[in-house]
């Protein structure tokens, strides 16, 4: 786990005591701490809509990251009625949605765009469907990653991956989803988390711990960097089922005692991070939070 350095953040026992107030003063007026709350969502809600945009709606969550198929992106651009039908439904109200993709095999560091990835561009070029597009790239996932000679060049393939998808998308608002370990590694001059921020309007760092102490101090070397170059973030918050992974995810934890937790870890986000350019969290993902809920 990463330990947060001396820098322009507050001391932890000062972020303890100035949250605390926070939410007693809050309380004490009779007003609800509610964080401001995105989701991914994942399967095939474009094609085959379920109860996700109901539960969006009576849940407050405003922003949704909805995971576009080649087919689900390829009936948007053909205008089919329901499909097109399904993703205005999740944007009324005002609430943001982002066309998602990515794969851990797209740091590969191709000399095209991957076909999937190229849809989604057009998708965002050609229709007013989607806020923006948002991309979930992990090299990290590949086997070769931990292999110390192979992780550069997924580092440089990641790169090559945003700089084409940004060159091929301009003007189109570009989320991604980053670990945290991006913000330690190095990338010439920059961190590799700094050399992907130069591509991307904003960042959803994947700080998944339940501990919320040890999540901010994982986060805290990417927000640092993601502040410098004025880019808004979110923070990753799992909620679908981990098991193979102790301490990531709040999977079936009771609703009250994870929506406590919830303006916990806003409320200390937005008193250590001053002035971050802090958007709030990103739940991943709805089954698990629907799971929740039902509790």
């Amino acid at each position: 786990m990463l330990r947060m350095k001396p820098g322009p953040w507050l001391t932890r026992r000062a972020v303890v005591q100035a949250a605390g107030a926070a939410a007693w003063m809050a309380h004490a007026r009779g007003q609800e701490l509610r964080p401001t709350m995105g989701m991914w969502v994942w399967g095939e809600r474009v094609l085959s809509p379920d109860g996700m945009t109901a539960f969006a709606d009576a849940h407050g969550i405003d922003t949704l990251f909805v995971y576009v198929s080649p087919a689900g992106a390829k009936a948007l651009l053909d205008g089919k009625a329901s499909a097109v039908a399904a993703v205005r439904a999740m944007r009324e109200g005002s609430r943001r949605v982002y066309a998602v993709a990515g794969e851990p095999d797209w740091s590969h560091g191709g000399d095209s765009m991957p076909e999937h990835a190229a849809l989604l561009v057009r998708l965002a070029m050609a229709t007013p469907l989607f806020d923006g597009l948002h991309f979930d790239v992990e090299p990290n996932a590949l086997s070769e990653w931990g292999a110390p000679n192979s992780r550069p060049a997924l580092i440089a393939g990641t790169e090559k991956f945003y700089a084409m998808l940004r060159a091929s998308a301009p003007g189109v608002v570009i989320d991604a989803a980053v670990n945290p370990v991006f913000a330690t590694l190095p990338s010439g001059s920059r961190t590799f988390l700094e050399a992907l921020i130069l591509h991307v309007n904003s960042v959803s760092i994947m700080a998944y711990r339940t501990s919320i102490a040890r999540s901010l101090d994982w986060a805290a070397p990417a927000v640092t960097q993601v502040a410098a170059a004025k880019r808004s973030w979110r923070l990753g918050v799992l909620v679908d089922a981990n098991p193979n992974e102790p301490g990531t995810s709040w999977f079936g934890t009771p609703r009250e005692k994870f929506l406590s937790a919830m303006q916990s870890l806003d409320s200390l986000i937005a008193t250590r991070f001053p002035n971050s350019h802090y958007a709030g969290l990103t739940i991943e993902g709805y089954d698990g939070l629907a799971l929740i809920y039902a509790n």
